[in-house]
């Protein structure tokens, strides 16, 4: 019942971050849009793995991944801005 309730979770997730991300509100660098990515490729990766389903365990483990990279991406570069220069 918890794995339906993460998997759902997944769905979720990635459905609201592409549509968000189609109507404007959202940008595809934003932390918003990698968090939701995040949220849904763990949480489908979960609910495949209880499914014994590698295939999409892999591709949604990978997903959330990338998100990860997108959030570190985001926070570097936003660090890097509010330092000032010294030249």
């Amino acid at each position: 019942m918890l794995l339906d309730f993460i998997g759902w979770i997944g769905f979720a997730s990635c459905v609201i971050a592409y549509f968000l991300l189609n109507i404007g509100y959202i940008r595809f660098n934003g932390w918003p849009f990698q968090l939701l990515n995040l949220l849904g490729g763990t949480g489908l990766a979960i609910k495949a793995y209880q499914l014994h389903d590698v295939p999409n365990m892999l591709a949604n483990g990978l997903w959330g991944l990338i998100a990860v990279g997108g959030i570190i991406k985001y926070f570097i570069k936003r660090s890097d801005q509010e330092i000032p220069s010294k030249l």
